[in-house]
């Protein structure tokens, strides 16, 4: 159960992307250090007027790690553990769900993000709609990062872009 609302929070995305990929492995282990940039509170900016509002809270866990916390609507909080993998000159936070000791629950989603002119972050998820990467399981890390660098710069890889602007008035609290 944990795992599917794991899996729901980032469906919610659907509104922008028709699928997410979900891995059991991630890209790398936790070795790029935290992007100080990325610790905020952040609420998505609407692209049309049906969109839901995201709210975003990254913190620093470690010198490598962040702790999430994504919210949308009224829908519980969901909790997450994150670190970055440079691929291609392009950061990719590796987000995996921690609401579960299970492994099998413990999946990654995989967010490349940047921030615009205008300081806002900019995220997009891999595409699970993606041909050849559809539900498919690597046997280690090192081969789905391959796979990621040869397709990345290919249409459809990643999904649309999501953007967030700092808030202070967020919903949901962590303290650093």
């Amino acid at each position: 159960m944990r795992k599917i609302a794991f899996v729901l929070i980032f469906l919610i995305l659907n509104t922008f992307i028709s699928g997410c990929y979900e891995s059991e492995l991630p890209l790398s282990k936790p070795s790029s250090k935290v992007d100080l940039r990325l610790i905020n509170s952040w609420v998505s900016i609407p692209g049309d007027k049906n969109d839901g509002e995201i709210l975003l809270v990254i913190r620093k866990f470690n010198e490598n790690e962040y702790l999430i916390a994504w919210k949308e609507g009224n829908d519980e909080t969901l909790i997450t553990r994150g670190f970055v993998t440079r691929v291609r000159n392009t950061d990719i936070i590796n987000v995996q769900n921690i609401n579960s000791l299970e492994k099998k629950e413990r999946t990654y989603l995989f967010f490349k993000y940047n921030f615009n002119e205008g300081g806002n972050l900019v995220v997009s998820i891999i595409s699970d709609d993606f041909p050849g990467l559809n539900g498919r399981k690597f046997k280690t890390s090192k081969a789905l990062k391959k796979f990621v660098r040869k397709n990345m710069s290919k249409k459809g890889f990643f999904g649309e872009e999501i953007a967030f602007k700092v808030t202070k008035e967020i919903g949901i609290e962590i303290n650093p």
